[in-house]
């Protein structure tokens, strides 16, 4: 990380921030249940050593993103334990520890609304990948959320458990409270020291939560941009954005009543604001590709690129 980036976090006062790990180029730093285990035994112990509360968390095989309330001096003690436990378990398993350049980003969240879309761009981040729903994804807090079965998925008391065994669980000497509980695959369970009731108090109700974890399409642009990540919309999520522009620019129309320039200008406009291809606009508004490509490229539509 660079000097100026460390100087900077050094003056984050106590707030809520989106901490994120760097996309590890090349290879991934979990690919076994056994290096996931280790990742959230990492997370766990945060909030004994350094006192964070932590809302939201998801680890992805290459990176990984954390909502939380600290300081920016205690992110970067998290980060340089984050990177020693990790690079420790990758030298474990004979790979390459994590480079020394490798960094992280935190990101101040300044109200609740904000605090809300980072949660959900946290949950979302493996549904975003079309591999699982938020609600059934191991290795974070997305089943925590509105679920009728998260407090079926228990483990084992620390206290009944012997001090050989924690530590083969969670790689560390760092004594546990009694009352925590590790699962024996998923090891030491969020439940655990997740502020997830404080989550559940952003939402009216389990629906609202549903819907915006699914439906904040521009927002998720947004803090993707921010971080320097994409968001890959299926054709479904494509055709739903497309729809939803259309009903609020031409309220009451038809979509065969629409005009080719109306179409158009709907195209250009939706690729300014999500970003979304020629290729997948085409789809959506059953017109040409190379015709949007043009008018995406022209300055005929009021936005300057």
């Amino acid at each position: 990380m660079e000097r100026k980036t460390r100087d900077d976090y050094r003056n984050f006062g106590k707030a809520y921030y989106h901490f994120n790990l760097e996309r590890l180029e090349g290879r991934n730093i979990f690919t076994r249940p056994e290096d996931y285990r280790i990742g959230m035994a990492t997370v766990a112990l945060l909030t004994l050593k350094y006192n964070v509360q932590i809302f939201a968390f998801e680890l992805l095989p290459n990176h990984a993103h954390i909502v939380l309330y600290s300081d920016g001096p205690t992110c970067l003690e998290m980060f340089a334990y984050i990177k020693r436990r990790l690079s420790k378990m990758l030298a474990d398993k004979g790979e390459a520890p994590l480079p020394e350049n490798y960094g992280f980003r935190l990101t101040p969240i300044e109200d609740k609304e904000t605090l809300i879309i980072q949660i959900l761009y946290t949950v979302r981040n493996h549904y975003e990948k079309n591999f699982c729903t938020p609600d059934t994804y191991e290795w974070g807090t997305g089943y925590l959320y509105f679920s009728g079965i998260s407090n079926s998925i228990r483990g084992q008391k620390v206290s009944t458990m012997s001090k050989a065994e924690v530590r083969r669980l969670t790689g560390s000497k760092e004594e546990l409270p009694g009352e925590w509980e590790i699962h024996s695959e998923l090891g030491v369970l969020p439940r655990n020291f997740v502020r997830s009731d404080k989550v559940m108090q952003l939402f009216s109700s389990a629906k609202q939560y549903m819907t915006r974890l699914v439906k904040e399409y521009e927002a998720m642009v947004k803090i993707a941009t921010e971080l320097g990540e994409t968001v890959d919309f299926s054709e479904e999520e494509v055709q739903d954005i497309v729809n939803s522009y259309l009903r609020s620019t031409y309220p009451g129309r038809l979509f065969k009543s629409l005009t080719q320039e109306e179409k158009i200008k709907s195209a250009v406009q939706v690729n300014d604001r999500l970003g979304l291809t020629p290729r997948q606009l085409s789809k959506a508004l059953r017109m040409s590709e190379l015709g949007i490509s043009q008018a995406i490229r022209a300055k005929d539509y009021g936005i300057k690129k």
